[in-house]
Order: structure tokens, then sequence, then C-alpha cells
């Protein structure tokens, strides 16, 4: 029976994404017609045809559970991703600053110049620092929006990823109708903003299942 049970279970990542997007009146609702309509379908067609089935339906119940949201606090939202976004338009160079700063104070109290092995390892940790800051410093906005648009956190976060990767789309773009000299860079570009969009919507996921959880305790007691 037990084996059965854990047998025709939904795709594990497709169910936590649906739960993980639906508000927070349905987060048992929805992902349990899906469970529902999964389990029929299972029976029916056979388990690797109702997992592509749950793959296909959540991506559309996500898509249309994120429009939801826009159309339930399209204010609130918006009000959240415009923060959020010129948050990271002023707060661009800090991680640069910082860690310039940090490399410089440590020169000029360790040693007072550098031999080419130094140069190599200070390039690596100011490149490093300045990359690994800028995620971070994503991760963090990622939060304060979700923080912000309460009840719509993964939808705020999500739409400020988007926009944040459209954006460097664009410049991307630029760079190359101009031929820019930068062209050379655009492979650790592209990763780079690419990780950090994603670290945006990260900090939504961690934002909402930290209130989840706060709810779930609360509930029990």
């Amino acid at each position: 029976m037990t084996r059965q049970t854990s047998a025709v279970r939904p795709p594990l990542i497709a169910a936590w994404l649906v739960d993980l997007v639906a508000p927070r009146g349905h987060s048992e609702s929805i992902p349990g017609d899906l469970l529902e309509e999964f389990s029929d379908l299972a029976a029916k067609s056979g388990l690797d045809s109702a997992r592509r089935w749950y793959w296909r339906q959540s991506v559309r119940t996500i898509a249309h559970l994120i429009g939801a949201g826009f159309r339930v606090a399209p204010w609130t939202i918006a009000g959240a991703v415009v923060l959020g976004y010129l948050l990271r338009w002023f707060s661009a160079g800090l991680p640069e600053q910082v860690i310039v700063g940090v490399l410089h104070f440590r020169r000029h109290h360790v040693t007072p110049y550098y031999t080419w092995p130094q140069v190599q390892t200070y390039l690596f940790w100011l490149n490093s620092g300045i990359w690994i800051g800028h995620l971070l410093l994503s991760l963090f906005i990622g939060c304060f929006v979700a923080v912000v648009a309460r009840g719509s956190e993964m939808v705020a976060a999500t739409a400020l990823g988007l926009l944040c990767g459209a954006m460097n789309g664009v410049e991307l773009l630029v760079l190359v109708a101009r031929h820019s000299p930068e062209n050379a860079y655009m492979a650790p570009f592209l990763v780079h903003q690419f990780a950090s969009s994603i670290m945006i919507v990260i900090g939504g996921v961690i934002v909402r299942e930290s209130r989840s959880a706060m709810a779930r305790r609360t509930s029990r007691v």
C-alpha cells in the first residue's frame, strides 16, 4: 500500500513550484486538485504519461497564478518591483567599492608593494569578491521586494528577475551592435547577469518559505 502510494507521487519539484506560487488561501486546494487529476491519469495512462502531464499543467498553473497575482494586487506588485529596481540601480557599484576598499586596506597594512604573484592573487580576489558581492546584493533585493509585496512574494520577485533579465538583454544587444571591445567578456557577463536574476527569485523563495513556515507553526498552536 505504501509502495503504491509513493509510486504515484507527482514530480516533487513541479509540486513544490506550484505550492510556492499558489496564494495562501489556495495553498492546499490547487495542489490537491492537480494531485487528484494526476492520480486518475496515472491509473488510466501510466505513470510516465501522468508525470509529463503534471509538468505541463504545473507550468500553465504557475503562469496563470502569476497573472492572477498581478490582477489582484497590481499596485502593490508594481510598487515593490519599482523599488527593487531602483535599489538595484543605486547600489550597483556598492560591491566594487567594498571589495576594493578591503583589498586596499590589506595592501597598505600588510605589504607596501605587490610582486606579480601577488598581483594575480589581488585580481582573483577582486573579481571573485565583486561577483559574489553582486549575487548577495541581488539576493538581498529579492528578499526586500518579497517583504514589501506581502502575499505576492513570488509574483513580485519573479517580475523583478524578468525585468532585470530583459534590461540586461537590451544592454547586451547594444554592445553587439556597437562592436564594443567588451564583447570579449560577453560569456562571463551573460552568466553573471543570469545568475543575478536567479538570485532575485531565490530571495523571494526564502521570504515565501519563511512566512509559510511561520504560518504553519502558528496554526498548530
